[in-house]
């Protein structure tokens, strides 16, 4: 993590060169937590010279693997990424079941492991038909198959906060181990931005009073028609601490 900023944005470099994505830290650096190295740059072959680039910057790396395969394929590859320098936080399919993550979690090193629920981009029908149940009970079942298997967090759209929430919070019962999660969210947009590719998208504001942890964010600072990087993610920040602060502000009040 990028200990110059105190900044919850996790910087998409969804990039196909070295050199974009290098430019695209020394712009916004100052103003980021950490960037997301995701399939793009992996199956580039150019992630590993990007992920050397974020570290000589001190800039902390999401590695966006998604991996989802048998438990010693994806242990195996956990151990690897796990030796590269810089590297915070990882994610692993929930499809990879219970012996999956547990491989990720057993060979993770100092990297948080990121169980990823139902994607952003699917909508809800798409999920129910999938998964036969409700989106929100497919999500709430995963989240807690990740807290069993040990993972620190987990990644869902902004839409599924507030439910998760409810069954970690309740009065009665609560289900403490999704209070221990990280929540990593995508798909946030500003009031009135393009939600181009994603199926259930929030406001930044919306995502971070219901739970989320840190934001998953790219074309809004990489391509804001408005604003260059820097100056787009350091309005997302001012915007971002305000919405921590209240939601800080209303926990106390509890």
């Amino acid at each position: 993590m990028n200990t110059q900023t105190t900044s919850r944005i996790i910087l998409a470099l969804d990039v196909d060169s070295v050199e974009k994505a290098v430019q695209l830290m020394d712009a916004t650096k100052d103003h980021i937590g950490m960037v997301k190295i995701g399939l793009e740059l992996i199956n580039a072959q150019l992630a590993g010279d990007v992920a050397k680039a974020a570290h000589a910057r001190s800039v902390g790396i999401f590695w966006d693997g998604k991996w989802d395969d048998i438990p010693t394929t994806a242990g195996n590859a956990m151990k690897v990424t796990a030796q590269m320098p810089g590297i915070c936080m990882v994610n692993v399919h929930v499809n990879a079941d219970i012996e999956g993550m547990m491989a990720v979690v057993a060979n993770k090193g100092n990297a948080l492991v990121l169980a990823v629920t139902e994607l952003t981009s699917l909508d809800t029908e798409s999920v129910e038909l999938k998964a036969g149940a409700s989106r929100n009970a497919s999500v709430l079942y995963d989240a807690r198959m990740a807290a069993y298997a040990g993972c620190d967090g987990v990644i869902c759209s902004p839409k599924e906060l507030s439910l998760l929430g409810r069954y970690a919070n309740r009065k009665i019962n609560p289900e403490l181990p999704l209070t221990k999660l990280i929540k990593v969210v995508p798909g946030t947009r500003s009031l009135g931005g393009d939600a181009q590719d994603q199926k259930n998208v929030d406001s930044q504001e919306s995502a971070i009073l219901n739970g989320a942890d840190w934001l998953v964010i790219g074309r809004e600072v990489t391509k804001n028609p408005n604003m260059s990087p820097a100056e787009a993610a350091r309005a997302l920040n001012v915007r971002m601490a305000i919405a921590f602060a209240e939601r800080e502000k209303g926990a106390v009040a509890k």
